[in-house]
Order: structure tokens, then C-alpha cells, then sequence
């Protein structure tokens, strides 16, 4: 017996074929999804901690009063004008996501004076203690940010994510 029409459609063999080509497809691409996830996910932490810092040095010449971060390994971070005790604003940070290590500080703040200028600091913003991955960021004398670029310092590689 035979057709007279033509069949629209695919066989199971096909579909099963075209299955397992995707299965392999997804097996390569999510481990480099998921790279590019913390990746990102360590230069959001970054960008992140600049707009803070960014935004405590602009508060300081506004206002023309010293503003202080406070820094805690494990609570976020706040922003207050000195001596007030009034919290203006948080950081928070997951260590999961990326860890955010500080030169040695008094007190654990840094402080934007009201002309700008502020106490010296190094970060480091890591992820898994992988400084190749990781960046860091300068706070300098006259209030000014460096946030060298992913994994370098300096025009070289960043060596530890110590600061």
C-alpha cells in the first residue's frame, strides 16, 4: 500500500538526534556562562564600592564636613558625616559574590575631609582569593580613585588579592 501524500513532520530518530546535539551544546556552555556570571558579579562589587567612595567625597565638599566610611568584614558599610553617628547611606557586600579586602586603616575608616582630600587606602576585590580575577582600587591622598584594571596593578599582574 502506498502514500499519496506526502508526511510532514520527524521521526523520533531525529528528534532524538537533535536532542543529544543540544545536550552537548548546554554541557560546553554553561561552565562558561557561569564564568561570566562571577566575573561580573566581581566587577559589579568593584564599580560598585567606586560610586560609594565617589559618593562619601562628594558629601564631604557639599556639605564642607568631614564624612567617614566605616569599614566591616562582616556588616555592610556606612557612610556618616564625622562625629554625627548618623548613618547616611550602606554598602553591603556578600562575601559569596566577592570579597572586599582594605590596606590597614585607623579605626577602620576612611575619612573625606571637607576639602576633598581624604586618608590614603588599597582594596581588593576578590572572588575565591583569585587575583587574577580580581581588581584593585586606590584611594589617594587629594580624594582621587584608581580602580586598575581586572587582575593588574600598577601595569603589572596583581599578585595577591592582599592589598
Amino acid at each position: 500500500m502506498s502514500r499519496t501524500t506526502d508526511m510532514h513532520g520527524f521521526t523520533l530518530v531525529e528528534l532524538m538526534i537533535t536532542l543529544a546535539l543540544l545536550g552537548v551544546f548546554a554541557a560546553i556552555a554553561v561552565p562558561s556562562f557561569n564564568s561570566l556570571i562571577r566575573s561580573n558579579q566581581v566587577q559589579s562589587k568593584a564599580e560598585e564600592l567606586v560610586s560609594f567612595l565617589q559618593h562619601a567625597r562628594g558629601q564631604a565638599v557639599l556639605n564642607r564636613q568631614a564624612y567617614e566610611v566605616q569599614i566591616k568584614s562582616n556588616a555592610p558599610w556606612e557612610l556618616s558625616s564625622a562625629g554625627s553617628g548618623e548613618i547616611e547611606r550602606f554598602l553591603e557586600h556578600n562575601p559569596a559574590h566577592a570579597e572586599i579586602l582594605s590596606s590597614a586603616l585607623s579605626d577602620d575608616k576612611l575619612v573625606y575631609r571637607a576639602n576633598g582630600t581624604a586618608t590614603t587606602a588599597k582594596f581588593t576585590i576578590c572572588r575565591d582569593s583569585d587575583p587574577a580575577t580580581g581588581y584593585l582600587l586606590e584611594v589617594q591622598a587629594s580624594g582621587g580613585l584608581v580602580l586598575y584594571p581586572r587582575g593588574k596593578k600598577d601595569g603589572a599582574a596583581l599578585d595577591s588579592c592582599t592589598p
